[in-house]
């Protein structure tokens, strides 16, 4: 046997050597590339059954293979040919697309663009696509899936419309040298009655294009110069608010700032700001996780209840894209947020944490403030028609705050924080006609609050202030559409609550505090309690198209509460609403309401000395607005508005110091209790929208005033005049925003130090207080600026932004402080001081976005 293989031993090596030479010649001779035309290698791969797709204008017949690939695998044979003319593949829908890759000097850019039926994510076969500027060079690369290529780097306004489907509009980035990938998701047509808004004073804020009553795009929210980057701020901007500029929360046409609901994601948010001890600076809530924010100031429709003056709405950022992830860093905070899709597509995620970087940057004599919040939502298809939503948000506060650190003055507080709220949320559609939402919640609270004053010549006071709170409640909304001209809504909400209070204070007056008229030089309080119980509403709303161009809407809802104690107090509120198109440009809105709003059952006034609930307070609505669209890109509304408040509890507040850290513990704090209040005015705005640039203005002509013991006094944020105005400008890679709020200064008390004229003994001063609001602070008057620029890394961007509050560092009064101060001589002199708004305050970050 061996002598046969040794015989045969140069015959295989030559067999050998002979076929793998062959081999080796025709292998050679299959993959040559080099000098070929890609589309034609292409083409190869494409018969040899890879789902390779092109666009011609990207992949032209003169393009040629300049490497020869040393790749075996196909697709990287493919990429590896692709590379040298800045293209590379990507898979989407079972197909490979030929895309323009990340990198090259290249001046133009592309967007790929895939549209879907999102109820089961399939690609739709003919959409109609608008762009404004117009998309030139367009290829259809499957159904549902179009290539535009040769596009220069900026903004366009898209819109996608298919047959049986709600049209979507978005604002695409173009980027140099870049493919952006755009998905959209078109929802299934409504009824034209249930698309229709009838209230007025409604708004839009919306991270999507759209033909909105007032509108700020996604990049002029995250742009908007705003302390803090908070949505809540945000409706500061709007006709009809006022707000000083310290505090998250508004007042809508001389409402409390109390008197506006929270909504996110259907569900109604429990106190959810952080710093709530003092004046509620920033809310729970990140701008980026948050796909927009709509804003009824008043007129709001029957599905929306016990709250008098206004709504802020909102819902979190749908994720279309398998992972997008943000970290960002700032002055203010530092935060993460992370979203995506499931493999299945039918299902989302997001998380979004942030915590405070205010404590790592201020002085700590000024204290520490430590808070976080962290949101998240997981939703997802369990049929065809039910869709089932996990929301979660969490706040935790931690914070000390700290306005006179020396021992012999030492004014502070320590604040402790926790606010949980859990929610399910479940779309169910019925049936063609018929769809509802259930909304299932828990939630949790408790604050914890010390608080202490030592300064023996004004006032010594402590404060011990603990509350929890539980709440578990069910929302259930009905929609009933037979017919294009007629919608039905229909709903039902209860909430079961226990609360627990305990809170202990004391107060000694000495000096200029202890002179104050009808007022005890001590203060001393220990009061709890327990209250349980729940809160119901139900409500219904019938909208009829009654002739061509005019939409009516009849609502009617009923409130009560059973914690309060009082023997009957439910609340009966009519609603009704007209729209009348004058012409296809211009459209007239009529609203009329009675709305209540009851006492929160984590509202009891206990810090001072109140230990009952008060009846729901009322207010009737008037409004009468008309909308004028010039174009698409100009629009001009005026609104008209009374709004006349009864049954109004008693509140309290401190004549000359808003600001105050313990403001139950000042010998100025007042009770308030008005017959009655009305407030009135006129809202004159204008805005533009186009590509690069947008801008709006808006004026306010108004009067705010209580009525107490037969007199009409203002209420402190009255402000006669106001002007808002901003502008945000972009580009490819920067942005800039400016925006200016002037207003009437607020109505100030003024005080005396009157000589009570003791005939024996020394003279005794008295200090009075003079009428209420009878003095007015100066004009308010503020501009706020922010730049940033975007910078390319990998497959991600870096912005980073400079901010400015107060640019021109404008000292605005917010309040008077009196006291006794020496003179050269070392006498005790009656002083007046002032103490001012916020000053020129500039934020620096950057905000890392990355797939």
């Amino acid at each position: 046997m061996w002598s046969v293989i040794k015989l045969r031993r140069p015959l295989f090596f030559l067999v050998l050597f002979l076929v793998s030479a062959g081999a080796l010649a025709a292998d050679g001779e299959s993959t040559r590339y080099k000098g070929r035309t890609v589309m034609s290698v292409i083409d190869d791969f494409r018969s040899q059954g890879f789902g390779l797709t092109y666009s011609t204008i990207l992949v032209s017949d003169r393009l040629l293979v300049t490497i020869e690939p040393t790749a075996t695998d196909e697709l990287q044979i493919v990429r590896q040919i692709l590379e040298p003319h800045n293209l590379t593949i990507r898979s989407e829908e079972g197909l490979w697309l030929i895309v323009r890759g990340d990198q090259g000097s290249q001046q133009a850019g592309d967007v790929l663009l895939i549209v879907r039926d999102k109820r089961d994510y399939m690609p739709l076969q003919q959409p109609t696509v608008n762009a404004v500027p117009a998309f030139t060079r367009a290829s259809i690369l499957a159904p549902g899936i179009q290539q535009y290529s040769e596009l220069k780097p900026g903004s366009y306004r898209v819109e996608v419309e298919a047959s049986g489907f709600e049209p979507a509009v978005r604002l695409v980035y173009v980027e140099s040298a870049r493919t952006t990938t755009v998905t959209i998701l078109l929802e299934p047509a409504k009824p034209e009655i249930e698309s229709i808004t009838v209230s007025a004073s409604r708004y839009e804020i919306s991270r999507d294009v759209t033909t909105s009553n007032f509108f700020l795009d996604q990049r002029t929210i995250q742009n908007m110069p705003d302390v803090g980057e908070d949505p809540v701020r945000v409706v500061h901007r709007l006709p009809g608010t006022a707000a000083g500029g310290v505090s998250a929360r508004a007042h809508f046409r001389g409402g409390e700032d109390t008197e506006t609901g929270i909504i996110l994601n259907g569900q109604r948010l429990f106190d959810p700001f952080h710093v709530r001890d003092y004046n509620n600076i920033f809310s729970t809530i990140d701008a980026r996780a948050i796909n927009g924010v709509e804003v009824y100031t008043g007129g709001f429709p029957a599905r929306y209840g016990d709250r008098l003056s206004g709504f802020v709405l909102m819902d979190s950022l749908d994720s279309l894209r398998p992972r997008y992830t943000e970290l960002g860093v700032s002055v203010f905070n530092t935060s993460v947020l992370t979203a995506g899709t499931f493999s299945d597509g039918d299902s989302q995620w997001l998380l979004s944490a942030r915590r405070s970087n205010l404590d790592l940057v201020l002085n700590p004599n000024l204290g520490q403030p430590n808070y976080y919040d962290v949101f998240s939502e997981v939703s997802f298809d369990l049929t065809p028609g039910t869709r089932l939503s996990l929301n979660a948000l969490f706040a935790n506060d931690d914070v000390i705050v700290v306005l006179e650190s020396e021992p012999a003055e030492l004014e502070q507080t320590t604040s402790s924080t926790q606010n949980m709220q859990f929610w399910v949320t479940l779309e169910n559609q019925w049936a063609p006609a018929l769809r509802s939402t259930s909304v299932f919640s828990v939630s949790s609270f408790s604050n914890d609050r010390l608080g202490v004053t030592s300064d023996v010549e004004k006032i010594v006071s402590a404060v011990d202030d603990h509350r929890r709170v539980d709440q578990y409640g069910i929302r259930l909304d009905w929609y009933w559409n037979q017919s294009d001209i007629h919608l039905v809504q229909w709903g039902f909400q209860a909430e079961h609550s226990e609360a627990r209070y305990a809170y202990t204070g004391e107060a000694e007056f000495f000096g200029l505090a202890a002179l104050y008229e009808d007022v005890d030089d001590t203060i001393s309080r220990d009061l709890s309690a327990a209250p349980v119980g729940s809160k119901f509403g139900v409500y219904v709303s019938d909208r009829w198209k009654v002739a061509h161009g005019t939409i009516v809407e009849l609502g009617l809802r009923w409130d009560d509460q059973t914690y309060t104690g009082l023997v009957s107090d439910s609340q009966l509120s009519p609603r009704f609403s007209v729209l009348h198109a004058l012409s296809p440009a211009t459209e007239l809105r009529l609203s009329w309401g009675r709305y209540y709003q009851s006492q929160g059952i984590q509202e009891l006034q206990i810090e001072d000395g109140v230990t009952e609930f008060y009846p729901a307070q009322r207010a009737d609505h008037i409004i009468v607005g008309l909308r004028h669209n010039f174009d698409d890109q100009n629009s001009l509304r005026l609104e008209l508005f009374q709004k006349d408040m009864s049954r109004l509890r008693p509140r309290f507040e401190n004549l000359f110091g808003p600001l105050t850290l313990i403001p139950e513990m000042q010998p100025d704090r007042v009770r308030i209790a008005p017959s009655d209040a009305r407030a009135r005015g006129m809202e004159l705005s204008i805005d533009h929208t186009s590509r690069s640039l947008a801008w709006w203005a808006s004026y306010t002509l108004s009067k705010v005033t209580d009525t107490v013991d037969g007199v009409r006094e203002p209420r402190n944020w009255d402000q006669r005049h106001a002007l808002q105005a901003g502008l945000n400008w972009n580009s490819d890679a920067w942005d800039f925003s400016l925006a200016t709020n002037v207003h009437s200064g607020w109505p100030t008390t003024d005080l005396a130090l009157v000589d009570a004229n003791d005939p024996v003994g020394e003279p005794t001063f008295v200090a009075i207080p003079g009428p209420r609001n009878a003095e007015r602070l100066g004009t308010f008057a503020s501009v706020d600026a922010r730049i940033s620029r975007r910078f390319r890394v990998g497959k991600g961007t870096i912005t980073a932004f400079l901010e400015v509050s107060n640019v021109f560092d404008r000292k605005n009064l917010c309040c008077r402080d009196y006291d006794f101060e020496e003179d050269a001589d070392g006498n005790e002199v009656f002083e007046l001081s002032d103490d001012y708004w916020l000053p020129r305050l500039p934020a620096i970050g950057f905000l890392w976005e990355f797939q």
